[in-house]
Parts: structure tokens; sequence; C-alpha cells
């Protein structure tokens, strides 16, 4: 080989050398499949052909610092990556505690509206308001809070309403040892706030206008039945059995 010849060999040798990937260099491919789907690669032949017209070249931050350097620089971040990924499991555990803690507020909330009725106090009378039911007709009525009464009592008013025909005349005892005509029917039911009660006793009498409200409410719909009074707040609190 003339000396031309190796010189020219030499100089193709620096060339390669030059144009060679440098190993050192951290250089990787990426690419994203039709899924939107993002893929990291290190080497071109790990590029399905359909996606390597589309990949992007990139180059790790720290490849041109000095190893020691460069390797004291992606433990910092490798940690800072664990350091957010574990504040980020505590702001997503803190969030999901507030939002049952939320829940069981709303829930518990809930509850008490429901176990509460308004009613309205006069001196000491306590009227209450009743849902009553016969068949498909529905009315409101006011109905004076009664232990003492064996059965509840509503007006004739009332049960004109209600459209009652087939009820029942008996005798009533009042106060005063007197004894009272009256008529009985069984209402389909009765409801005050979140109790409800079917099949119930009602007893039709005359008062003077306004005495009791609509009538009374008795002991046959208040057996069993737990609640208390607040005369500040003027509510019945239902007590779950």
């Amino acid at each position: 080989m003339n000396g031309k010849s190796i010189l020219f060999a030499a100089m193709m040798v620096a060339v390669v050398s030059f144009l060679a990937p440098n190993k050192a260099c951290a250089e990787f491919y990426s690419y994203e499949d039709r899924k939107g789907t993002i893929h990291f690669v290190d080497e071109m032949s790990k590029i399905p052909a359909e996606y390597r017209k589309k990949k992007q070249v990139r180059k790790e931050e720290y490849d041109d610092l000095p190893a020691d350097e460069r390797a004291l620089l992606l433990e910092k971040e490798r940690e800072k990556r664990a350091a957010d990924r574990q504040r980020e499991t505590e702001q997503q555990e803190q969030s999901r505690q507030r939002r049952r803690a939320e829940e069981r507020k709303a829930a518990q909330e809930w509850q008490s509206k429901m176990l509460t009725t308004r009613v309205v106090i006069s001196g000491r009378q306590v009227f209450v308001p009743v849902k009553l039911r016969n068949g498909s007709l529905e009315t409101d009525v006011m109905l004076l809070l009664d232990t003492g009464a064996t059965s509840s009592v509503i007006t004739p008013e009332v049960a004109e309403r209600l459209k009652i025909q087939d009820a029942v005349n008996i005798k009533i005892g009042v106060v005063g040892g007197r004894v009272m005509n009256a008529r009985k029917v069984v209402l389909s039911q009765m409801e005050v706030g979140p109790v409800k009660r079917a099949n119930q006793d009602v007893v039709i009498v005359r008062q003077r206008s306004g005495e009791y409200g609509d009538g009374l409410l008795g002991m046959s719909f208040l057996a069993g039945l737990k609640y208390t009074l607040d005369f500040q707040t003027q509510t019945i609190n239902w007590i779950p059995n």
C-alpha cells in the first residue's frame, strides 16, 4: 500500500469514528402509537416500521456532564420523582378521607332532617302536621298531640275532605263523664314526618271551632314510638327503635 492509500485509510477511519454513535451518550427514541400511547426505546430497530417516520430523537439532559456529576443529578431527580409520587399518593388519600367525611356528614344531616318534624307549640299545646289517606284521597291536617287520647280524632270537615262514607256509629266518653255520639273509621294511612302507619282507627267527632285544630293525634298512632319534644326549636325528634 502506497503513502496516499495509507493516508486515505486513516482519514476514513477518523470520519467513521466521528460519525459512529457515541454509546456513552444515552440517546433514545420515542414514538406514539395509534392509541396515543408514547413509547421510548434505545434502538431504531425497536420502533415498528409504521411509526419510524414519526419518531423523535431524544437525548438525556445530563449527557454532556462528567459521569459522577451526572449520576448525582440523576439520583436527585429519582428522589424528587419518588417524593412527588409519595406526595401525590398522600394528597389522594387525604382527598378520599375528606370526601368520605363529607359523605358521612351529609348522610347524618339527611338522617337528622328525616327524623325531625316541625310542629307548632302554643303554650302547652303541640300541634303536629299529619297527612291522612283514605284510599286514593289525601289531606293535610294539624292534630293536637294528646297522649291521653286512646284513638286519634278528626273533625267532620276533615272526614268530608276524605270522602269518608263507611263509618260506624259509636258512643265515646269525654272529660266530665259525658257520652257523645261519634263515628269510627279505618284510614288507609296516617303519616307524621318519617313515621307511616297503615290501617289506623280514627274517630270522627264534632267539636267547637278551632278548639283542637283538626282533631287529636292519639295513642292509636303514637303507641310504641320513641320521640322527644324540643320546645325551643318546636320540633319532634323521632328516635329509631
